[in-house]
């Protein structure tokens, strides 16, 4: 599964099902995180510049923690992340093991 530094949300969904799977790799990058909020209401503060955000809804007995991210199996650290790139990595994961 490819992921990239903004996957959160939906995504991390995504990914806490195919990692269920033991022949699932992850390849990219380090995804973003999310909360266990589902819905939030914001409230502008009185004073001034700023709002107060305040869950309204949230995940119960969730795996994933707050907070958590998912790390790659094989790591595209180069910027090119063309086909050609991704095809590069992944045989050379597969020959070193």
């Amino acid at each position: 599964m490819i992921n990239w530094g903004l996957c959160a949300s939906a995504c991390l969904d995504a990914n806490d099902f195919f990692t269920l799977f033991d022949n699932t790799k992850l390849i990219g990058a380090p995804t973003s995180a999310d909360s266990t909020y589902m819905e939030v209401r914001t409230v502008p503060l009185p004073a001034g510049p700023g709002q107060l955000v305040i869950p309204s809804k949230v995940y119960v007995g969730r795996p994933r923690g707050w907070g958590e991210i998912y790390e790659p199996d094989i790591e595209m650290d180069q910027l090119d992340w063309s086909t050609e790139a991704f095809l590069d990595r992944i045989e050379t994961d597969l020959v070193s093991g």
